[in-house]
Order: C-alpha cells, then structure tokens, then sequence
C-alpha cells in the first residue's frame, strides 16, 4: 500500500512538472477586483450552442445526433475544450464594461456571454492554455480575447 501511494505521489510530482514546463499564454492579470475576472471572447448564445453540438458531435461519433444534442445543453464546453486542448475552458456571463461596444448578438439583457479560457483564480490561472492554444480558439472564434468581470457575486466562488 505504501508504495503505491508513493508511486502516485510521483507520479503526480511528475505531471505537475510536464504541465508546468509548457510555455503558458503570457498574460498580465488585471487589477483584483471582488468578483472573479476572466479572459474570453464575447460570443452570442446561438454560436455557441451551434458550435458545441458541432464539436460533441465529432467527439462521439458512434452516439445518435439526439443524444449529441442532448449532450450539448448538459456539458456545452466539453468538446470545443476537450477540441483545444483546454481545460481550464468555461462559459460565463459578464459586465459590460464601460464604453465596450460588443454585439447585440453576444448580449443577454444587460450582461454580455463570455466563452472563458482562464480566470484570475490562482489555481485557474496556473492552468492557462499555450499561446498556440489561444492563436488557434482566436481563429475559431473570430475575435480577441479579453479580461471580462463576472456577474456573479465573489462570494459565490468562495
């Protein structure tokens, strides 16, 4: 028992090191502010939906297009991160910040729909993509990515 708890202590030291060693997006977090920030693009909910069926479809290609469609409305991120290879992937809504023009299309009443690839949350932001990464979703998706506050209250995360 105690040396396969130690050979999984290793072997967890081992991927940390391998994770730790790719080259992370170069980004400046922002100043802290009370609800968690993010760094995404704004995207409108029916891109969204569309893309993620899209991409669950192509990760279970054996499933019925139901079960894909089904499947998207319960775990939407899973195939465009499992696609990018980023985990630390999620969706969100945020502020608009002042004076950002953003599309009519990316907005949900007063707050804008954010498509997030990492937070400022130490153990998120620790996780970040690559820049090759990021240049690939940039591509996909049209636009740059950006710092975004959360609507959500800090307390929520906490």
């Amino acid at each position: 028992m105690k040396l396969c708890v130690t050979y999984m202590y290793i072997w967890v030291l081992f991927l940390d090191i391998k994770w730790s060693k790719r080259q992370r997006i170069n980004v400046t977090l922002p100043p802290p502010k009370r609800n968690c920030q993010v760094y995404g693009y704004c995207v409108s909910k029916k891109w969204f939906c569309d893309t993620a069926l899209s991409f669950l479809v192509k990760v279970h290609r054996d499933r019925p297009a139901q079960e894909a469609r089904s499947n998207a409305q319960v775990d939407s991120i899973y195939g465009i991160a499992r696609h990018f290879g980023i985990y630390s992937m999620g969706v969100g809504e945020a502020t608009l910040p002042p004076g950002q023009i953003v599309p009519v299309e990316c907005m949900d009443g007063k707050l804008v729909n954010v498509l997030y690839i990492f937070s400022d949350r130490p153990d998120n932001y620790r996780q970040r993509p690559t820049q090759k990464q990021v240049d690939e979703l940039t591509k996909f998706v049209g636009r740059e990515p950006q710092w975004w506050v959360d609507s959500s209250t800090g307390s929520f995360f906490e």
